[in-house]
């Protein structure tokens, strides 16, 4: 949410909606959902069964996109997740 936008934002943030996509759970197939908490469930980094971030990994795979997170619950799952230091390192 963006609250008061001084009018020199604008062109930045009309440039940083170029970067943004929206999927519509329409988009997202019931199978790869269960698919990602199946995944999530099962990998061993966590072993804590949550599925709660499995709309996160289902997206991920949709985009083909890697995935940011200090969450250790994308360990395991076969899916690139980086934290901020990873992600540093390997710039």
């Amino acid at each position: 949410m963006v609250g008061h936008v001084r009018p020199s934002d604008l062109a930045v943030l009309e440039s940083l909606l170029d970067l943004v996509t929206i999927i519509a759970r329409e988009d997202v197939a019931d199978e790869d959902r269960t698919a990602a908490e199946t995944a999530l469930r099962s990998g061993p980094a966590s072993r804590n069964g949550s599925v709660t971030y499995a709309h996160l990994l289902v997206l991920a795979w949709t985009l083909d996109a890697d995935l940011w997170s200090h969450d250790r619950d994308f360990a395991g799952t076969g899916w690139p997740s980086w934290s901020t230091t990873n992600l540093v390192s390997a710039v």
